[in-house]
């Protein structure tokens, strides 16, 4: 049986703190671990906020949706917003091992989400960015 959630954001960054009660409240109620719950918060935290405040083109208040779901031990996710076109798969992957003076600005909150999920898609859909990801649970273990 599969248990999903819908959840709509208005482009203003105090909606961060919305989302992560919400998918606080989806984890909760679904049996996922504390670690889980903090992971994922992490991760669409870094997601969402990049959406609102490097997607957008035109001034307005552009939605992002998501969609939270679990069957048995899999998490599944999905953003989508109506942004400019970005495909954060793209992305150079950042180097670690060099000096953090030396590093350019941003990039890492791409590698942190790469790193706490399985697996992780891009598609450009009637419009909209679509990142699909997903998370396999094993008892006892929670988002890596």
């Amino acid at each position: 049986m599969t248990a999903e959630t819908h959840i709509e954001l208005a482009n203003d960054l105090a909606e961060v703190s919305r989302l992560a009660a919400a998918v606080e409240a989806f984890g909760d109620e679904h049996g996922l671990s504390k670690g889980t719950i903090f992971a994922l918060n992490l991760a669409l935290e870094e997601l969402v906020t990049n959406v609102i405040m490097h997607g957008d083109v035109e001034p307005g208040r552009r939605a992002v949706e998501l969609r939270l779901a679990v069957d048995g031990s899999t998490l599944r996710v999905v953003v989508s917003d109506d942004a400019r076109e970005f495909n954060p798969l793209e992305r150079e992957e950042p180097n670690l091992g060099s000096d953090i003076e030396a590093r350019g600005v941003g990039g890492l909150g791409v590698h942190l989400i790469k790193k706490l999920m399985d697996d992780i898609a891009y598609r450009r859909e009637n419009g909209k960015n679509v990142l699909s990801m997903r998370k396999t649970m094993t008892e006892g273990t929670s988002l890596r």
